[in-house]
């Protein structure tokens, strides 16, 4: 026993996918009310991104996912085993110096597990509305438009400098039409 924590049935990985949110590993103590004052988000939003997960029954291991918001001109990352600088900066297709600009007060040699960080866009583009999102792994621009309750054709029309809407670069920085805009937009071409 170990700071008196019960470790025995801990380290149980239930694997999750988290569509829209970030993968968070439980680590020993944690609730979602501390999880959400740790990273400032709603419990509800927590429950919600976690549907069928039992608060008061969570395993060290366990991974849920977390609603994080973004961070001033891009989105937050946690930390996760195994994870380096140069790891998360493939991934995203940034530079190390980049993740480092944006995070002044980040040891890169002292990572901590559920860390959260800020990544910044691979391609920066200057988004007249507030919206925008920072593409990751996986996603398509049909997927995105769908999740935006927006068309492929508006979301393709406020990126311009989108060269193949079959494939976007991870860390591209999509300007995020509202849907009022589109119909707006609409009205004016008739």
């Amino acid at each position: 026993m170990l700071n008196n924590y019960n470790y025995s049935r801990s380290y149980v990985r239930q694997h999750s996918t988290c569509q829209y949110d970030q993968q968070y590993y439980v680590q020993p103590g944690d609730t979602f009310y501390q999880l959400a004052e740790r990273y400032g988000i709603s419990i509800i939003g927590i429950e919600q991104a976690n549907p069928g997960v039992d608060d008061n029954h969570l395993l060290v291991g366990q991974t849920i996912c977390l609603p994080l918001p973004p961070c001033q001109n891009g989105f937050q990352y946690i930390i996760k085993p195994n994870d380096t600088l140069h790891h998360i900066s493939q991934m995203y297709n940034v530079t190390v110096e980049s993740i480092l600009n944006r995070n002044r007060e980040l040891n890169p040699y002292n990572l901590h597990i559920g860390q959260a960080i800020c990544i910044p866009p691979s391609i920066d583009v200057d988004c007249p509305m507030e919206r925008f999102h920072i593409v990751r792994p996986g996603e398509t621009l049909h997927e995105l438009a769908n999740r935006f309750h927006i068309s492929l054709q508006s979301l393709l029309f406020a990126n311009n400098h989108i060269e193949s809407p079959n494939r976007v670069p991870v860390g591209t920085k999509l300007c995020v039409p509202s849907s009022m805009e589109t119909i707006a937009r609409k009205e004016f071409e008739k």
